[in-house]
């Protein structure tokens, strides 16, 4: 009988796939990675996986992301450790594609700013005073159309936008498919776009891609909206873009640190809606997500490769491991 640890508490409806197949454990103490040490499979949520991590749990076969995102998992110890390592890259997919257009809708028509104002702020003539943006007829720039970013520009097409991207790893038939055009480069995008939203992965490549000089390529007047990973923006040129009002706002669900504290200088914009990385999480979302993240462990306690690993080269030390 294996054992599968998870960082956050699961559902009985999802560890029942692994009924007969595994026993269950999660951490009971102050220590998050309590009880790892016994793990043959681990189902990771938002702590960082580094090699000393998965050195505290030598018979670890696998971490199975409850997400898309893989960037908090050090995949090269894992695969020097002869770990699998999967991601549930579908489950986020649709709930997160809704929340950017939420944060789209909610920043150019200023629901944060108009809410406050009714509150405290008792005017005569709040039509009057009020500014706003309507997104039909727009320029939509998506800088990513992977999942995601593909479902958006799907939106963004029916509420009448036109839609842009950047992706330098997608086919021109992919982006023909979803109506979007193909920019040639970054810049390209952003000088272009009303609204920019990023939907790439935290790497390298990608880290501060959003920084002082992309900001100022940006339009002024443009809204920018993240629901990718904090670290692809530089937050503190953000703050000056917003500051010298170059930006009309900007939607964000995720930050550099999460959560951000009380006192980030983001939460005292009138014109950034700021949400605690949650974009996927619907009950739709999380169901599709937890389903994906235990089936992967499934699969790899059962000796399948699963469709979703990410470090492939590494399945023939898996499968070895499990002969023993």
């Amino acid at each position: 009988m294996y054992n599968v640890w998870f960082e956050r508490p699961m559902p009985a409806q999802f560890t029942a796939r692994l009924d007969g197949l595994a026993s269950i454990i999660e951490p009971v103490t102050n220590d998050p990675y309590h009880s790892i040490e016994t793990a043959h499979a681990a189902v990771a949520s938002v702590l960082p996986y580094t090699a000393a991590v998965m050195d505290r749990a030598p018979e670890l076969l696998v971490i199975s992301r409850t997400g898309i995102g893989y960037d908090a998992v050090d995949v090269a110890a894992a695969t020097a450790r002869g770990i699998a390592v999967c991601n549930a890259p579908d489950g986020p997919t649709i709930s997160t594609a809704e929340h950017a257009i939420t944060l789209m809708m909610a920043v150019a028509r200023q629901l944060k700013k108009s809410e406050y104002e009714i509150r405290h702020d008792r005017k005569e003539d709040f039509y009057g005073a009020y500014v706003g943006i309507e997104l039909y007829g727009k320029r939509l720039g998506l800088v990513g159309i992977g999942r995601i970013g593909s479902h958006v520009a799907k939106v963004a097409n029916a509420l009448g936008m036109t839609v842009i991207a950047y992706d330098p790893y997608v086919s021109a038939q992919h982006a023909a498919d979803i109506h979007v055009e193909l920019m040639p480069s970054l810049e390209a995008l952003l000088r272009s776009a009303d609204i920019v939203s990023l939907h790439a992965p935290l790497t390298d490549e990608t880290r501060h891609l959003i920084n002082r000089t992309t900001l100022a390529q940006m339009k002024a007047g443009a809204i920018l909206v993240n629901t990718s990973r904090g670290g692809v923006v530089d937050e503190a040129a953000l703050i000056d873009a917003l500051e010298s009002g170059h930006l009309f706002g900007a939607g964000l669900d995720v930050t550099e640190v999460e959560p951000p504290a009380a006192d980030h200088p983001l939460l005292g914009f009138h014109n950034v809606i700021l949400t605690p990385h949650i974009a996927s999480g619907t009950e739709d979302g999380k169901a599709r997500i937890r389903e994906a993240a235990v089936m992967n462990v499934v699969q790899v306690l059962r000796g399948e490769q699963p469709p979703n690993l990410i470090n492939k080269a590494v399945w023939p030390q898996v499968a070895a491991r499990l002969k023993r």
